[in-house]
């Protein structure tokens, strides 16, 4: 004889669960085919060699669309990078309020020296700009030959805040010909 659960019991399972994990909608999703509204960017190097460019990439090497051959993406430079730069690019605000936590989904192509240049994603709060938890990196020592779909936790220090997210890229003094890091399809969900 089989038994069957009560029917208030739950049942769950991996496909089920993660089924449910991409219907859940999306706080805040950017795809960047309607410019840049809120997007910000920063120069921190004396340089200024490089800038964060919304646009259809175009370097000596990495992508040539957007991701899911879309015609923007925000690129480090549209063409090559330039050596020893420092540049951050930050969301228009996103409120966390009442979220027991998130997770920002983004695509990346990574198209670096391998060794000396490094990217990371910070959480900062939208009134000051203070620096929310650690930062979190984006592994620069890969060579991507197509978009990557990547997921970070958002660092639980900025969970119930209003934030910016700010995606830094820092090159080393070496001059490349190399595209850098170009971002696209930005969105954060509750978990």
């Amino acid at each position: 004889m089989i038994r069957r659960p009560p029917r208030s019991t739950p049942l769950y399972s991996s496909a089920a669960s993660d089924v449910y994990k991409r219907q859940v909608p999306s706080l805040f999703s950017d795809d960047f085919e309607s410019g840049a509204a809120g997007w910000t960017t920063l120069i921190n190097d004396e340089n200024g060699d490089t800038v964060w460019e919304l646009g259809t990439p175009l370097a000596s090497t990495g992508p040539i669309a957007g991701a899911n051959d879309s015609a923007n993406a925000w690129s480090t430079n549209i063409g090559d990078y330039g050596p020893d730069s420092n540049i951050a690019l930050r969301s228009p605000a996103i409120d966390l309020s009442a979220l027991p936590g998130a997770l920002l989904n983004l695509d990346v192509f990574r198209d670096a020296d391998g060794f000396g240049d490094v990217a990371f994603v910070r959480f900062l709060r939208a009134d000051d700009q203070t620096v929310l938890g650690d930062p979190a990196s984006i592994d620069m020592t890969v060579f991507d030959t197509e978009w990557t779909s990547i997921e970070i936790p958002v660092d639980p220090a900025a969970i119930g805040e209003t934030i910016l997210i700010e995606f830094n890229f820092q090159s080393d003094s070496s001059a490349d010909a190399f595209s850098g890091i170009s971002i696209d399809n930005v969105s954060i969900s509750a978990n």
